[in-house]
């Protein structure tokens, strides 16, 4: 898939904005052992980031030391005058030059990824990042292009977590709500914000309405899990795959009861813009 510049710098909002979008914690004595336990997911998902950052950094490194090889080999093989050399030295050029640009796209990406994954659980970056991740969900139920309206992701919060809604903020709840809203997410913004949770077949399986049924569970259990961090809400010890299947069923009907959009879907690759978090 070819990725546009304009997406490429989009990224680079979300790794700065999300760094510094940090919403008040929610920390109450009751759910103290709740918010233990979301930190150290959150700890966990930042390491998986920064290794990610790491190698991409590498890799980027790498890709530009061959480029000025071959930029070396070009300026040598003038010197020959042998039109035959000239134009090989191009071609390993040109080839060294895109692999360059997609190790710099990718590095770019994995910043953005360390940006959100780094942020406070309970900023309004991690909200609307739930808010599209309740989005995917959406689409990998089979109730893609849907709206919500806050009285529907009211019901929908409390199906999910309960408790959770009277816990969350008007500011959190908005960056759910334009989360949720903003349309089908992009490959890219899928890395960012899942990037530490699946593998990029499982999220390109998601991005097409088609993923397994345990990598269902898997994202939804992840968006309860986020929802506690935002809210300091526990999450439920009974909350097993049985549990997990039931509240499944039951989002699945109230996602496929929401009205469809008028256009807010991008189709997987479109550009999304969302308060405090940027262009996606």
């Amino acid at each position: 898939m070819q990725l546009t510049r304009r997406t490429a710098s989009a990224v680079l909002t979300i790794a700065v904005t999300a760094s510094l979008a940090a919403g008040p914690a929610l920390v109450q004595p009751a759910s103290a052992q709740g918010n233990t336990a979301a930190r150290a997911a959150v700890t966990s998902e930042c390491a998986d980031a920064q290794t990610a950052w790491a190698l991409a950094k590498a890799a980027q490194a790498s890709a530009h030391r061959a480029v000025v090889k071959a930029r070396k080999a070009l300026r040598k093989a003038r010197h020959t005058h042998s039109a035959t050399k000239i134009r090989k030295a191009k071609r390993h050029l040109k080839r060294a030059k895109h692999v360059y640009v997609v190790r710099t796209h990718d590095e770019r990406v994995q910043a953005a990824r360390v940006g959100y994954a780094c942020s406070a659980p309970t900023s309004s970056a991690h909200a609307a990042g739930t808010g599209m991740k309740l989005n995917l969900l959406a689409g990998a139920t089979g109730a893609a292009g849907k709206v919500i309206d806050p009285t529907q992701l009211t019901a929908l919060l409390e199906q999910l977590l309960p408790g959770v809604t009277s816990q969350l903020d008007a500011g959190q709840l908005t960056a759910l709500l334009d989360g949720f809203n903003a349309g089908a997410l992009s490959p890219d913004a899928a890395t960012v914000l899942l990037g530490s949770v699946f593998s990029p077949d499982q999220l390109l399986a998601l991005l097409g309405g088609s993923p397994d049924p345990t990598v269902v569970l898997a994202l939804l259990e992840n968006i309860i899990d986020e929802l506690s961090g935002l809210s300091g809400v526990p999450v439920p010890s009974t909350l097993d795959t049985t549990a997990l299947q039931g509240i499944l069923g039951t989002v699945t009907g109230l996602l496929g009861g929401l009205l469809g959009g008028t256009g807010g879907g991008t189709g997987g690759g479109g550009t999304i813009c969302l308060p405090l978090i940027g262009c996606v």
